[in-house]
């Protein structure tokens, strides 16, 4: 038969202090002299307690897990920028102790109950994602990982500087040669694709450089049939010198389609960049240009912000922007190392 649970009386028992006490000291709250703070956290060690996870929810009426809501759902994992915004969010959940769950993605159909987290993260809102609407009308604290597309309820969002990141990489290619652009985006149901599509815009008009875009569904940047959407796409504009593409995917289908037409790729010829980076691009034949959002980085800064203020009512800014970078490489005149 296996050994009895340490429990708090046996630790407050241990410290010579009461139950209550014990408790307070343990979760760091409660006024108290630091010798019996520390008394407790000595006996608690010593004897091997360990909190009952269940019953401290029953008392506090927390689950200590937070939610994580992408509308693609289990297409996005597709993505390395997916994979590694979750990696992010996962490491400080471990570390804080918190569970992670991943919240169901149906964009029309109405959640069936209301997710028992203390928290959401919602990455990449979108307008027309009525279970993202619903999480943000339900009165849990949410943090969103990108900008909020407009008409729809906001929340804290934390992000990238990524207009930034493209103008820079759009100087970069000006200064390459590339004078006619063709850029793709998701459409205005994003934040994100907003944000890109104005700054390009805004660009292109300071240079005098007509602005041409195609604006494209989120969703369809996990679809298989990129290549000949990409096609269509160069027809838009077949005297582009340059084409910038929202994921890896398409920026690989803009290579191959060059490729086929025997059209080079870089400063001589068609230069290429992606919004967005993965180690895929970095080992083409010809490595391709990106900005790297740092979502790892940026998924772990929306987990810590969130924990903290479930955990201590930390404020979080409306707009908190994190550092990314640009990947220059071959395919934007940048000469192989």
């Amino acid at each position: 038969m296996g050994s009895r649970r340490v429990t708090l009386a046996d630790v407050a028992e241990a410290a010579g202090v009461s139950r209550s006490t014990a408790s307070e000291a343990l979760s760091g709250r409660g006024r108290m002299s630091e010798a019996t703070r520390a008394a407790v956290r000595e006996a608690a060690a010593q004897l091997g307690y360990r909190p009952n996870a269940l019953a401290r929810g029953l008392r506090t009426g927390r689950t200590f897990s937070i939610g994580l809501h992408q509308l693609a759902g289990a297409d996005a994992f597709a993505t390395q920028y997916v994979r590694d915004f979750v990696g992010g969010v996962m490491l400080v959940a471990k570390e804080r102790d918190y569970d992670l769950m991943f919240l169901s993605a149906h964009p029309d159909k109405p959640r069936p109950s209301q997710p028992q987290v203390d928290g959401i993260i919602i990455a990449d809102p979108i307008a027309d994602d009525l279970r993202a609407l619903e999480l943000l009308a339900s009165g849990a604290p949410v943090v969103a990982a990108e900008q909020f597309p407009a008409g729809m309820p906001g929340s804290p969002v934390i992000r990238i500087d990524s207009t930034r990141l493209l103008e820079g990489l759009l100087d970069h290619c000006f200064a390459a040669g590339a004078r006619r652009p063709l850029m793709v985006a998701p459409d205005a149901n994003s934040g994100w694709g907003v944000l890109m599509r104005s700054a390009y815009v805004a660009w292109c008009a300071a240079r005098a450089i007509e602005p041409v875009h195609v604006s494209i569904a989120f969703i369809d940047g996990f679809e298989e049939d990129e290549a000949e959407m990409m096609e269509q796409l160069l027809a838009v504009r077949p005297d582009a010198d340059l084409v910038i593409v929202p994921t890896e995917f398409a920026a690989l289908a803009v290579v191959g389609s060059l490729r086929s037409r025997g059209v080079p790729i870089g400063a001589d010829g068609v230069q290429v960049a992606c919004l967005v980076e993965a180690g895929v691009l970095e080992h083409l034949a010809t490595p391709v240009t990106s900005i790297d959002l740092h979502p790892r980085i940026l998924g772990a800064a929306c987990a810590t912000a969130l924990i903290d203020h479930l955990e201590s009512g930390t404020p979080i800014p409306d707009l908190t922007l994190v550092e990314g970078s640009l990947r220059l490489r071959e395919s934007t005149g940048v000469p192989a190392r």
